[in-house]
């Protein structure tokens, strides 16, 4: 049972929202065999006599569900600790955090809460912000595994929170007195489960011990690059937890591969983007320096900073808790072998750089490292950077909650530069697309304003019902990252005037308005209009008709048409995609628009759909006099995604939230694919390996015998699919997959010299034929996500529905010589044999970003099946 103040805590959660002396060895009191009494006079057992084994122990780990079931005993023994369910996961585990303070604070801690967040609002004076910092407690989060192969972090913290619960001294009373510790034990429990328990089922077989698929459901390691579009459950739960108890530092714990520094640590790397207060960059690196200092102390080597992870260029990575003003502090340490057993070098010589520089003092002298060693410097590390804030409390509470907001309230005085406003004007094209936008800033608490009457703002405008989005408030830097246009700084991402050009840790732009497909227009100075500030963000209103005589009329650009398309489907209405422009109900209708019967069932369709977009619905007395085409009635769709592949889990999350009726793609499938499927898709990632490859029966278990190989034969069979009448739909390079198996006509052009040509991430302007089906409802020009990806010449019969224009393509972020792309196909559809592909050379899918592009993915799918036909 949940302590009733912090089951009121969570409650809030899931319904909002100086150098100093080294700490005592990560192997002191609190983690060795003796059994603690506490106070209460309740025996904790160590963690090495309650799971059998110490943290750390080679080839050995303990289970989530057990660690989880240790949490909770030493949290009912010790007044210390409080354990508590934040969430459930995407696969329904429980999510659970830990509270880890003096005994009075965790009786305090409602009112910590409300003081730390009082100390965030830019309306308290200072004085009533130092009276705040003195008299409140700053929250500390420390994080492990939210990447699950990187296993030795959740080890580490048993013992931390172990240590905390029962050891009495000097250091351990200054940190519980002056801080509360808010421990995550894993920011993706399933991951836990599905990696841990895999490792330990497969002791003693023949087996690979390391977990073959995407240890998230649908992102895998990708969950780590959702902290702008908060797409996850798990990214959402800890957002929550994070606006509602403002952790001044959260320190993030990673592992990295087995060649590098032991332990990286902060000071970042370049590049440095505007979006971020100074007072948290300057924090976080001082908690690196902090733990550095105190690993080198205890003659931990190996230890490196800066030249790595420079991930403050965009939200995607640095996190939204950084808007909050909580400093970043993240550690990278080596990992081990096969997860938990000894890494050894295959020369000899010693791991890691061996340079001894100024980044890194004491380079690692041994040739082999251990989950042992993983586990003593993640608890160095972690034990310095607790200290020092529990040293500064004041220091931290007042500068990192109070001035932080301040700043970024004053934004444009502060970011000279930084427009007053952003205006998302009323009536674009894609209400639904506005409405996400205003669901993903609702959900990060921006102030969101909305006009009463039109008005004017910086010489255009703007009708009412427009949303203003100012930059003077709490998040204004947050809003000016994700709406502002990107501008790589190409002579600040140096380290020296002639020195390489530094390419961010993640990828050069998080426009959020240009992924969704929102114009969302900045305006540079000060400005009056009829405001009124938005309570609940609701689709745009959209009324549905009388009962039409002739047929129900769903214009086709919004990316939201998928959500009708599926749900038609679902219900058994007939569905026509009109093939041409047409008049009909006063208006003129692209091609694309979904033409169905006035029945009951379509009523009942298209209102819940309509109700749930913002997408307007009309009706027409007589059927529309159009050529087109009709959907195949229960379209089956498969999807190739091959095992741990995060572009094809993220393919699977985006036809999960639209509703489309789709199977993965198993090895025993290739034997019947045209019975089973009518459309193929390939995801991004998918080679021919994948397919004919795949994994290995004789090293996984038989759970995985979907992803297993299917050879020659089954490769032979995909081909035979198509041109027998199927559909193959391939994005990203899964498209030079579809290529190789059909022989198109095609061939990749992209530039490979980087010297000349580089796009990195980025979005490039791009131009699309919305007559012809795979880009209906598409405007002529919007820009697309571009990653290195191919670019087509087209060499044969095919028919190109997207391409890249004349010039340079830069639309937000970094390109170079992108103009080597102008006349080259992005979106390339051809007949094959009796069926039929469409290719997408980028990745329009990206991480489900791109969602302007989505309807390409929506309009391939379900146009090959389909016949021709006619209406009226």
């Amino acid at each position: 049972m949940l302590p009733r103040r912090t089951a009121r805590v969570l409650a809030a959660v899931l319904t909002s929202a100086a150098l100093v002396a080294a700490p005592l060895r990560s192997d002191a009191l609190g983690t060795g065999s003796a059994v603690t009494l506490t106070a209460q006079g309740k025996t904790i057992p160590a963690p090495k006599d309650y799971f059998g084994f110490a943290m750390g122990t080679t080839g050995r780990l303990a289970g989530f569900d057990r660690i989880k079931q240790y949490f909770r005993l030493v949290a009912d023994r010790s007044d210390r600790v409080e354990y508590s369910i934040a969430d459930t996961t995407t696969l329904g585990n429980e999510y659970p955090v830990i509270f880890v303070s003096a005994p009075e604070n965790l009786r305090d801690l409602d009112r910590i809460v409300r003081d730390n967040r009082r100390l965030a609002d830019p309306g308290v004076s200072e004085q009533e912000a130092r009276r705040l910092s003195e008299r409140s407690k700053p929250v500390y989060l420390i994080e492990g595994t939210l990447h699950s192969t990187e296993v030795g972090n959740t080890q580490a913290l048993v013992d931390i929170v172990h240590r905390f619960a029962t050891e009495k001294s000097d250091y351990t009373d200054t940190v519980l007195k002056n801080a509360v510790l808010m421990v995550i034990p894993s920011g993706n429990p399933d991951g836990q489960h599905l990696v841990v328990d895999h490792f330990n089922k497969t002791a003693g077989t023949a087996y690979n011990r390391v977990y073959p698929d995407l240890y998230h459901k649908y992102v895998g390691h990708d969950n780590n690059r959702d902290w702008f579009m908060f797409s996850q459950r798990e990214t959402r739960t800890r957002v929550r937890l994070e606006q509602t108890y403002r952790p001044v530092a959260g320190h993030y714990m990673h592992q990295a591969g087995t060649g590098g520094p032991r332990l990286w640590t902060p000071p970042y790397d370049e590049p440095l983007g505007n979006g971020v207060d100074p007072i948290t960059i300057q924090s976080a690196n001082t908690q690196g320096q902090v733990a550095a200092r105190a690993l080198t102390a205890e003659n931990k080597k190996g230890v490196g900073s800066d030249d790595a992870y420079g991930i403050f260029w965009n939200a995607d990575v640095m996190g939204y808790s950084t808007f909050l003003g909580t400093s970043l502090f993240l550690t990278e340490i080596a990992s081990a072998r096969d997860l938990a057993y000894p890494f050894t070098s295959a020369d000899g010589k010693p791991l890691g750089p061996r340079n001894k520089t100024i980044r890194m003092l004491q380079p690692y002298d041994q040739n082999t490292w251990t989950l042992e060693q993983i586990v003593a410097y993640a608890k160095t590390a972690a034990y310095a950077g607790i200290e020092n804030v529990a040293k500064n409390p004041e220091s931290w509470l007042y500068n990192n909650l109070y001035q932080v907001t301040r700043n970024n309230a004053a934004l444009p005085d502060v970011e000279p530069g930084t427009p007053e406003a952003y205006v998302v004007p009323a009536g674009q094209r894609d209400p639904f697309a506005v409405y996400e936008l205003m669901k993903l800033l609702e959900f990060g608490r921006v102030e969101i304003d909305q006009a009463r009457t039109a008005f004017t703002a910086g010489g255009k405008n703007h009708p009412a019902g427009s949303y203003v989005l100012r930059t003077r408030q709490p998040l204004g830097r947050w809003i000016h990252q994700l709406l502002q246009k990107d501008v790589y700084p190409e002579q600040a991402a140096r380290k020296c005037a002639d020195c390489p050009l530094i390419m961010p840790y993640s990828e050069t732009t998080d426009n959020a308005a240009l992924l969704l497909g929102v114009d969302a227009v900045p305006v540079e100075k000060a400005f009056s209009a009829p405001l009124q500030r938005v309570q609940r963000v609701v689709p745009q209103p959209a009324r549905m008709p009388a009962a039409p005589r002739g047929a129900y009329l769903v214009a086709p650009e919004s990316y939201g048409v998928a959500h009708v398309l599926s749900r038609l489907q679902k219900a058994n209405v007939p569905v026509f995609r009109a093939g041409e422009e047409f008049e009909a109900a006063g208006r003129t209708f692209a091609p694309g628009t979904v033409v169905v019967p006035p029945t009951p069932a379509a009523r009942q369709t298209l209102q819940d759909v309509s109700a749930a977009t913002g997408l307007p619905v009309h009706g027409a007395d007589a059927m529309p006099k159009v050529d087109g085409f009709t959907l195949k009635p229960g379209t089956r769709v498969g999807l190739i995604r091959g095992a741990n592949n995060m572009p094809g889990g993220w393919m699977t999350w985006m036809l999960d939230q639209y509703g489309i009726d789709y199977k993965v793609v198993g090895a025993d499938d290739y034997a019947d694919l045209d019975g089973r499927y009518d459309t193929v898709v390939l995801a991004d990632g998918v080679s021919k390996d994948t397919i004919v490859k795949g994994l290995d029966p004789a090293k996984n278990p038989p759970q995985f015998a979907w992803a297993r190989g299917v050879g020659e034969e089954g490769w032979k069979a995909l081909g035979d699919f198509v041109k027998g009448g199927g559909n193959l739909v391939a994005v990203g390079s899964g498209s030079e997959t579809a290529r190789q198996l059909l022989d198109l006509p095609v061939e990749n052009a992209t530039p490979t010299d980087t010297a000349k040509f580089n796009v990195p991430g980025a979005l490039l302007r791009a131009s699309y034929k919305p007559d012809v089906p795979a880009a209906w409802g598409m405007p002529k020009e919007w820009p697309v996500w571009f990653n290195r990806d191919a670019a087509y010449r087209v060499t044969g019969d095919a028919e190109v529905a997207s391409a890249y224009p004349e010039g340079d393509l830069l639309a937000s972020g970094y390109g170079r010589g992108t103009e080597a792309l102008g006349g080259l196909a992005n979106v390339v559809s051809f007949e094959v044999g009796e069926g039929s592909a469409t290719l997408a050379g980028s990745e329009i899918t990206f991480r489900s970003w791109p969602r302007a592009t989505w309807p390409i993915v929506v309009n391939s799918i379900y146009q090959g099946p389909s016949e021709p036909s006619r209406r009226g």
